[in-house]
C-alpha cells in the first residue's frame, strides 16, 4: 500500500503546521471575505459597487428574494409566490436553518413572520429595518460556513495533509476571499475532505457516505466516486466497490428522501433550473457564442454527460492498464475540472475548488500561481462585464472573453500537468496486490 495524501509517512506522523495556525487563517479568509461582500448588501449588487468592489454574494438576495424574511416551513416550506431554492437538500436545509435562527437572533415575533407570508418581494423589501435582517442572516449564513470551514480544516490537519506553502497560499488568499462567503460551498469541502479522509483510512462505508452527503450539498463531489471505482477496480477489491457504491446510494435515498416526500416541486428545482438553462457565464459555451457559434440547453446537457462519460473511460483504461498511477485526490481534481469546463455555466465559486484541489495534489508554486492568477483574472472580469465596464459599444467584450480563454487554457494547462506526474509515477510504481485499495489523494 502507498499513502496518498503525504507519500513519505504515515497519516498521524508529520501533520504539517499548528492548528491553532490553520485556523486563525481560515478565521481570517472568512472574515475578510464577507467584510468584503457588505457593500453589496441591500442593492448593492444592482450598482457598479458589483465591479468595484467585486462583492456580489448570493447568501444575501436570497433572504428577501425567496421570502425567508416570512414564516417558513422546513423542506421546502417557502411562502407562496416565492420561487423554491434551486439547491440540493443539504443546501436547502442550511439555508431554511439560517433563516429561522436570524428570526430568533432578531427576536422576530411569530405573528409579523405570519403576517410578511402575505406579501410580495417588494412589499417584504420595503419593510422597517430589513436591512438589517438581510445582514443578519448573511451574517449568521457566514458563522455557520466558518464552523463547516473550520471541521474541514481539522480533517486535513488530522488526516496529515500538505496543503501548500505560505507563497502558495499568500497566491491563492485573493481568490479565497472572493469566493469563500459567494456561496454556500463551504458545506459540501467539509463533506469532500471528509470522503477524502475516510479514504487514506481505507473506511470505504464511510467514503461512499460522506460523498453521498457532498452530493447533497453539492452534485459535482459525486467526481470522487467516480475516481474511487477507478481505483479499487484496479486493485481488484469488489468488497471496496460494494461497500462505496452501496452507502453511497443509501446515504443518498436518505439525504433526498425528506425533501421529496414534503414538497416534490422544491427537490425538483434543482435538478429542472440545470437541466433548462442555456448557457451562462465563464461556460466554454458562451465564449463561443459571443463569436458567433450557436448553442442549445439540451444539446449542452448531453454534452457535459457524454464528456464526463468519455474521461471516464479513458482515465480507467489508462489506470487499469497502467499507463497512469493517479491518487484518488488527483483523478477527482481532473474530473471536477473536465466538469466545470464542459458545464453550461462556471459559477465564481468554482475558482474555490480549482485551486484547493491543486494545492493538495500538488508543491508546484508555478502551477499554482499560474491557475489562481488565471481564476483571479476572470472572476474579476466577469463582474466588469456584467456591469458594462469593459463591454464596448459594438462588437465582443475582448476582456471578459480572454479571461474566460484564459482560465479554460490553465485549467488545460493543470489537467495535463496532472496526468504527465501520474504518468511519470507508472512509468517506476509496481502493481498493487490483489484486494488493495490505495490511500488517497
Amino acid at each position: 500500500m502507498r499513502p496518498e495524501v503525504d507519500r513519505n509517512s504515515s497519516r498521524a506522523a508529520r501533520r504539517t503546521g499548528v492548528p491553532y495556525v490553520w485556523a486563525l487563517v481560515t478565521v481570517v479568509l472568512a472574515g475578510v471575505s464577507a467584510i468584503q461582500k457588505l457593500p453589496c448588501l441591500r442593492g448593492g449588487a444592482d450598482t457598479d459597487a458589483l465591479a468595484t468592489a467585486q462583492c456580489y454574494s448570493d447568501i444575501p438576495l436570497f433572504y428577501v428574494g425567496r421570502g425567508l424574511a416570512a414564516d417558513i416551513g422546513w423542506l421546502g416550506g417557502l411562502p407562496p409566490g416565492f420561487r423554491d431554492l434551486e439547491y440540493p437538500p443539504l443546501i436547502n436545509l442550511f439555508i431554511e436553518a439560517s433563516a429561522k435562527l436570524t428570526h430568533v437572533v432578531l427576536g422576530t415575533p411569530p405573528d409579523e413572520l405570519a403576517r410578511r407570508a402575505q406579501l410580495d418581494e417588494a412589499q417584504i423589501y420595503d419593510l422597517p429595518g430589513m436591512a438589517t435582517e438581510e445582514l443578519v442572516f448573511f451574517l449568521v449564513s457566514c458563522v455557520g460556513l466558518l464552523v463547516a470551514s473550520l471541521a474541514a480544516v481539522w480533517v486535513a490537519w488530522r488526516a496529515g495533509w500538505v496543503l501548500g506553502d505560505r507563497i502558495s497560499w499568500l497566491v491563492v488568499a485573493p481568490i479565497v476571499v472572493l469566493t469563500f462567503t459567494l456561496n454556500w460551498d463551504a458545506l459540501a469541502l467539509l463533506a469532500a475532505a471528509a470522503a477524502l479522509a475516510a479514504w487514506q483510512r481505507h473506511r470505504m462505508v464511510w467514503f461512499g457516505a460522506f460523498v453521498a452527503l457532498g452530493t447533497a450539498a453539492k452534485l459535482f463531489p459525486l467526481v470522487l466516486v467516480a475516481a474511487g471505482l477507478i481505483l479499487a477496480i484496479r486493485t481488484r477489491s469488489s468488497r471496496a466497490v460494494v461497500a462505496m457504491t452501496t452507502s453511497f446510494a443509501v446515504v443518498v435515498l436518505a439525504a433526498n428522501a425528506p425533501l421529496y416526500l414534503s414538497d416534490a416541486d422544491a427537490w425538483g428545482e434543482f435538478w429542472t433550473t440545470n437541466t433548462e438553462r442555456p448557457a451562462s457565464f465563464g461556460s466554454a459555451w458562451m465564449a463561443a457564442r459571443m463569436v458567433g457559434l450557436p448553442t442549445s440547453a439540451d444539446q449542452l446537457s448531453l454534452v457535459l454527460a457524454v464528456g464526463m462519460l468519455v474521461a471516464w473511460l479513458v482515465c480507467a483504461a489508462a489506470t487499469w492498464t497502467g499507463r497512469l498511477d493517479p491518487t484518488l485526490a488527483e483523478l477527482s481534481l481532473v474530473f471536477l475540472v473536465v466538469f466545470f469546463a464542459l458545464g453550461k455555466v462556471y459559477s465564481p465559486q468554482y475558482s474555490l475548488w480549482v485551486v484547493l484541489g491543486l494545492l493538495l495534489v500538488t508543491r508546484s508554486r508555478w502551477l499554482v500561481a499560474v491557475a489562481a492568477a488565471a481564476e483571479t483574472f476572470h472572476y474579476v472580469a466577469t463582474w466588469l462585464y456584467i456591469r458594462g465596464f469593459t463591454t464596448p459599444d459594438v462588437g465582443v467584450d475582448r476582456t471578459y472573453w480572454f479571461s474566460v480563454v484564459l482560465r479554460l487554457a490553465a485549467e488545460l494547462l493543470l489537467v495535463l500537468t496532472v496526468l504527465g506526474r501520474a504518468r511519470r509515477r507508472a512509468v517506476h510504481a509496481e502493481n498493487p496486490a490483489p484486494g488493495t485499495v490505495t490511500a488517497v489523494p
